[in-house]
């Protein structure tokens, strides 16, 4: 009997999001045929625009794109990832995991353009790419040994999968000349990555208030120098054995 592909529903939240992308990148494509403006300059985020007064694009750059092919991409990604990813999660996190991932990528992207000072190299960060690499990071926390192909060819666990897309972005990151973009994609990633261990150390009583306490409670215990509870000599069981502070 041969394996068949599972393919998820598709859900609400992610039909909604591929509805604003693919029209906004259609009605982009149509407008420039007729020889107008690229949408891309009034909607990409990057340090020039935001300084101008374009705050809207810290919000408007996930939702246009240029390319038909990465279009597709990010459309299934979010069709076959992303539902799944809010089947298992509540819509409100999932929305929540989205909105952090991504803008808080835009939002870094903006800020780097500002401290570098190169605002030939940042250009308009556009698209859901670091949002799906995000969706992907998380993919492979929850299943890390699910299967899946790469380039449709080569089948792999989904840890690794991550693995190297990751490293593939750091590799354009470092080798790239004309755009900043893939420092843009890494820190969606690693904004997914620190967010779920976040929400995961917090779920298991390991937030950042445990952790303050526990600071605490070392700091006691070092004033307290050598003080420590000892049983008697003989070390024998009965708790009726006395004890001493010594």
């Amino acid at each position: 009997m041969q394996s068949q592909m599972y393919v998820p529903p598709l859900t609400k939240i992610n039909k909604t999001i591929i509805f604003i992308y693919v029209g906004v990148f259609l009605l982009s494509t149509f407008i420039q045929m007729a020889g107008g403006f690229p949408l891309i300059t009034y909607m990409g985020v990057s340090w020039k625009a935001v300084s101008s007064g374009a705050i809207w694009t810290l919000v408007s750059f996930p939702f246009v794109d240029t390319s038909l092919m990465t279009v597709i991409f990010n459309a299934l990604i979010l069709w076959f990832i992303g539902s799944e990813l809010e089947a298992k999660w509540s819509k409100k996190f999932y929305i929540k995991f989205l909105a952090i991932s991504t803008f808080g990528c835009g939002a870094l992207y903006t800020l780097l353009g500002f401290l570098s000072g190169d605002m030939l190299s940042f250009l308009p960060l556009n698209g859901l790419t670091g949002t799906n690499l995000a969706l992907l990071v998380a993919y492979a926390l929850i299943y890390p040994n699910r299967q899946m192909i790469f380039m449709f060819i080569f089948p792999m666990k989904a840890k690794y999968f991550c693995l190297l897309l990751a490293g593939i972005e750091l590799f354009m990151a470092l080798t790239a000349t004309a755009t900043k973009a893939p420092f843009a994609h890494i820190l969606a990633m690693l904004i997914g990555f620190i967010y779920l261990k976040y929400k995961s150390l917090k779920a298991q009583g390991l937030g950042m208030g445990h952790i303050w306490q526990n600071h605490k409670a070392h700091q006691a215990r070092k004033k307290r120098g050598n003080l420590r509870l000892v049983k008697t000599k003989d070390e024998r069981p009965d708790p009726e054995d006395p004890k001493y502070w010594q």
